[in-house]
């Protein structure tokens, strides 16, 4: 038994060492297929890249940057990535997009076809960045697949944002009422102000994240033709929207009359005591100046730091911290007013 149980455990010692050594001679020739690919890559990107330099900066375009191999569209791929992360010119952006639907919107339409979840990502973003709209319908098909990962389904939502696909408002308020703000957010501010207006009109149907995400995009874009929708909005909410509607206004930075703000300096929530105080620095209200120098006093650090703030935005706000430096008996207040003295000093 003991010499039948000793060549049972040499053959499975061998064994496991066979197994070794071929894995570690395929991983080896992987390694090595893998190297001379990059390799090849390499020399068609230094070979492509003056020409896509030539053909986005002054338009003429060369033969010789038609990809004849699954390499050589990996090579011109790569290289309008990197131009796409730079350039800045309308001009340029759109020769980008020209060559890249000539010679990549097949590629792509196979791509997106893959069963390998990185492939599908992977070419999402590169019809993005290229702002490819030769594939919406392809890209919105994909909506319609039975397994689709949140990733891929908000990518795709954001490529159909960025193409302004209309039936997207349809989309978002009956099939997609799920997201999260942050989802709707990055989608939202890629829609241009005509679409964009049907979502403030549809504002108070909406579920709250939509409504979180149409404010915040509201005080990205600090456009102030919506100043009448977030000033009735502040009126005729509370809680978290009204909260996102009063962000909107102190971003946008402008009121017509300022005196139905002013009692929020004195609000019994933190919140708006400190985005109130934020309204008054962006505006600059002298009258308002005290209320600012008592909210230095507030038991909420986040109030003082942004009434800190707000005082410094006005020409003699230096000359205000000082004085409270010098003779209010507060210590946060002081130091809230040396903080903000010293700042970028």
């Amino acid at each position: 038994m003991p010499n039948n149980e000793l060549f049972i455990l040499s053959v499975l010692t061998i064994s496991i060492l066979c197994i070794l050594v071929i894995l570690l001679v395929y991983l080896t020739i992987r390694k090595a297929i893998d190297i001379k690919r990059r390799e090849k890559i390499e020399k068609y990107k230094e070979i492509y890249n003056p020409l896509i330099f030539q053909l986005l900066t002054e338009g003429s375009y060369s033969r010789a940057l038609t990809p004849e191999s699954p390499l050589q569209q990996k090579a011109i791929e790569e290289l309008l990535s990197r131009y796409a992360n730079v350039l800045e010119g309308e001009e340029e952006s759109k020769r980008l997009t020209e060559f890249a639907s000539m010679h990549l919107t097949e590629y792509y339409r196979k791509q997106l076809k893959s069963k390998k979840w990185s492939t599908r990502m992977n070419t999402l973003y590169h019809i993005d960045d290229f702002n490819m709209i030769s594939l919406l319908d392809d890209v919105y098909g994909l909506t319609k697949k039975n397994r689709l990962s949140h990733e891929e389904l908000v990518h795709i939502l954001r490529i159909l944002a960025l193409f302004q696909f209309q039936p997207l408002f349809q989309m978002l308020t009956n099939n997609y009422q799920y997201l999260s703000e942050y989802d709707y957010r990055h989608i939202l501010i890629r829609i241009e102000k005509q679409q964009f207006d049907q979502f403030v009109l549809h504002f108070y149907k909406a579920e709250l994240p939509l409504q979180k995400a149409v404010l915040e995009v509201i005080s990205i874009k600090r456009e102030r033709s919506y100043l009448p929708f977030i000033e009735n909005s502040i009126h005729s909410n509370t809680g978290e929207v009204k909260l996102r509607s009063l962000k909107a206004l102190a971003e946008i930075g402008y009121v017509k009359n300022i005196n139905p703000y002013l009692d929020l300096l004195y609000s019994t929530k933190w919140e708006e005591r400190m985005i109130a105080a934020k309204l008054i620095g962006s505006l600059k209200v002298e009258k308002a100046m005290p209320g600012l120098i008592e909210l230095l006093h507030d038991q909420s650090w986040w109030v003082r730091y942004q009434a800190g703030q707000s005082i410094c935005q006005f020409a003699n706000g230096k000359d205000i911290l000082r004085k409270v430096l010098e003779t209010s008996n507060d210590v946060f207040a002081k130091d809230m007013a040396w903080e903000w003295l010293h700042k970028g000093v």
